[in-house]
């Protein structure tokens, strides 16, 4: 148990009623009190956190229960230690239909069309779409030219006309089914799932061909931890999901491959150094990296550099400035520095991105390529000072070839 928790989240399901459709060691697949989705919420119980798999709901145990109550985490706790010492189950509370369609069982998911089909939709649809003064602004101060920035295609999301677009990209002999981002609406008819909560700039994935595989929305509004999501259909009606492709940003075989994580920080460093970069959409989402690097090798990719954000070094002491909630945690207390304490948030990202390298490793050994860690922004021991993250934000920093 967390020692700053007397609770773990399987008291949560226990206070909610929470229906458990399914128990394993390290997880349970409870119903959702958000959705109704059965057996679609998945409670991590080593991590204490939840996501239902239908309706995207996710968070810490304090948010399970506030979220469901309306209430703040410092709430939260409150009431949950004040419900459990009675010994008693939460009050009876409305379980929300959110954001679904249709009822879970009747939607149906297309099958996700082949790499050709996609990069067709993508491609037209890109070309139907413009790009914000305030998105190309964007794309400037992170170092990106003019000509870089149409040449990698980035546009912004639509904000209407999803049906009107949908029709035209139909009548351009277009295929949409099984082109994640695309789905039947109540009527049958085809349409997009772009709302104002995901509205941002579009971030194309391309395989080893330049083809367009998936799309990536930089967030104007992150939420929920997240500055991007893929454009996804999958809940919804003959919708389907975008998966997790590797982007390349570079030469297709070039002699040093750089593995990072992000398309668009891969294509700004390749911008700014001209350097290849394969870039992973998640430091956790590798699945498709080992043929990734597989075709590279056999195209003539000699050396790789793993180049993950340099929070894989970072010091794992409380500052009180790591997230929005810092000011929430009891171990803070409003101090700036707490040195006698570790930041379990910090722990668990700095835990995360160093598995993410540790794959990267194995995977190149595996195939016989030599690889190596990228590190900057260190001191005299090797340490990070914390003042460049990402490898793009490094090359940035670099004088700039005129």
């Amino acid at each position: 148990m967390d020692k700053e928790f007397p609770f773990t989240i399987r008291d949560i399901a226990y206070l909610l009623n929470l229906y458990v459709r399914h128990k394993a060691a390290a997880s349970w697949d409870t119903d959702c009190p958000f959705c109704g989705g059965k057996g679609k919420l998945n409670l991590n119980l080593q991590k204490n956190v939840f996501r239902c798999n239908r309706c995207g709901e996710n968070g810490g145990m304090l948010a399970l229960y506030g979220k469901v109550y309306g209430v703040d985490n410092k709430t939260a706790k409150e009431e949950i230690e004040d419900t459990l010492g009675r010994k008693e189950q939460a009050p009876v509370y409305e379980v929300r239909k959110k954001g679904i369609e249709k009822p879970v069982d009747e939607i149906v998911n297309a099958r996700l069309a082949s790499v050709e089909d996609r990069n067709r939709t993508y491609s037209m649809l890109l070309s139907m779409l413009v790009l914000a003064d305030t998105h190309k602004e964007n794309l400037l101060e992170r170092g990106l030219k003019e000509e870089q920035i149409e040449q990698n295609g980035y546009k912004s999301t639509p904000v209407f006309g999803f049906k009107k677009l949908t029709k035209r990209l139909m009548d351009a002999g277009c295929k949409v089914e099984g082109v994640p981002g695309f789905y039947q609406d109540e009527d049958g008819e085809w349409t997009m799932h772009f709302s104002k909560k995901t509205a941002g700039y579009l971030v194309p994935y391309r395989d080893t061909e330049g083809r367009i595989q998936g799309l990536q929305i930089r967030l104007n509004q992150p939420f929920d931890g997240c500055k991007y999501i893929w454009v996804s259909s999958v809940n919804f009606h003959m919708g389907v999901s975008s998966g997790s492709p590797v982007h390349l940003a570079g030469e297709l075989g070039a002699t040093v491959v750089y593995i990072t994580e992000g398309g668009l920080k891969g294509d700004v460093a390749h911008a700014l150094s001209g350097e290849t970069f394969g870039c992973i959409a998640g430091v956790n989402l590798y699945a498709n990296l080992p043929d990734f690097l597989k075709m590279m090798k056999q195209h003539g990719t000699k050396y790789v550099y793993e180049a993950h954000d340099m929070e894989k070094r970072m010091e794992t002491i409380c500052c009180g400035d790591y997230s929005e909630k810092c000011t929430l945690c009891e171990h803070y207390k409003g101090q700036k520095v707490r040195n006698d304490f570790v930041c379990p948030k910090k722990v668990q990202k700095k835990k995360n991105i160093q598995n993410g390298c540790l794959k990267v490793v194995e995977f190149c050994r595996e195939l016989g390529l030599p690889v190596k860690t990228l590190t900057w922004d260190t001191d005299e021991k090797g340490r990070w000072k914390e003042n460049i993250k990402g490898i793009d934000d490094y090359l940035f920093s670099l004088p700039q070839k005129n």
